[in-house]
């Protein structure tokens, strides 16, 4: 028969083991299921929001030694409760070259505030002195304040174009540049536009042909693009207008050869403007002229001279 001082000590011990058991064990998991409902908008919809297109707030193309105005981030106020919101940008500006400069309303400490409702595309400037053509990006980090509340956002950035300007050139490639009285030519120059940048550049090139000459028949030569030639000027002073449109490929060349002669009588004594520099229209660029200098009896007079 057990004694019940051993079944007491027996007992004990196995209580014992279960307590050590059970507080040295682990919690290795858990399991639940709960219905999370959370509506996804647009960041344009958003309480306070912001605009992007294709992956920007803004995208400015701007000419070297340039500057231009543009709309960096258009900003909304959807905060519900009838609050204003004041609104701040901070642009990160380290990953700009040295000669491209950047500002954005708000970034120095300012803000704009924002009625209920309203929306509003705070403004930039961009000037690019004499920098490299290329793309360059501009993080922004957007913060808004309103009565019992504040938010730090992450807008989209700002995309700057620097675009290398085409350069433009003329070359008397056959004539002789000083010729004896009443020479009639011809003379035939050159217009080359070169395309630095790595994008197609669409241009339109002018230029002017003074009344002194005349282009001959099928006088003109476009290695690419198309022409018209229209009058231009009036009495003395009355030419003919060049109008070459020409597509010009990235990092290539393309030009225009014209040909002229002289009216009936040739050249008087004294300095010709062949033609004036020639522009491309749109980025204020004009070429070098070229002058034709008619002597007389080895000696060149101007044409007041002559008269």
């Amino acid at each position: 028969m057990v004694d019940m001082r051993t079944l007491f000590l027996a007992l004990a011990f196995i209580l014992g083991l279960l307590l050590v058991v059970g507080s040295s064990g682990n919690f290795q998991g858990y399991s639940s299921v709960r219905d999370v409902s959370v509506d996804i908008v647009p960041h344009d919809q958003e309480y306070v929001g912001f605009r992007c297109n294709d992956g920007y707030a803004a995208v400015v193309t701007v000419g070297q030694n340039s500057t231009e105005n543009f709309g960096a981030l258009t900003v909304m106020n959807y905060l519900p409760g009838n609050h204003e919101v004041a609104v701040a940008v901070e642009p990160d500006y380290s990953l700009l070259p040295t000669g491209l400069d950047v500002e954005v309303e708000t970034e120095n400490g300012g803000s704009a505030v924002l009625s209920p409702g309203e929306e509003r595309t705070l403004i930039g400037r961009v000037t690019a002195g004499n920098v490299s053509p290329g793309t360059y990006i501009i993080p922004l980090g957007l913060y808004a304040s309103w009565d019992g509340g504040s938010a730090s956002l992450s807008p989209c950035p700002i995309k700057v174009i620097v675009r290398g300007d085409p350069k433009i050139e003329k070359t008397l490639i056959f004539g002789n540049a000083t010729v004896e009285r009443g020479a009639r030519g011809p003379w035939t120059f050159r217009i080359t536009v070169t395309n630095p940048t790595s994008e197609p550049l669409e241009l339109t090139v002018t230029d002017f042909i003074s009344t002194d000459f005349r282009i001959v028949p099928c006088g003109i030569r476009a290695s690419s693009g198309s022409y018209f030639l229209a009058p231009s000027g009036c009495g003395c002073r009355r030419g003919t207008r060049l109008v070459w449109y020409v597509r010009v490929p990235a990092g290539g060349s393309e030009h225009i050869d014209v040909t002229v002669r002289a009216g009936h009588c040739g050249l008087s004594c004294g300095t010709h403007t062949l033609n004036s520099g020639a522009r491309i229209e749109g980025y204020g660029i004009v070429s070098n002229g070229l002058n034709v200098r008619a002597v007389c009896n080895g000696t060149s007079f101007s044409e007041e001279d002559d008269s």
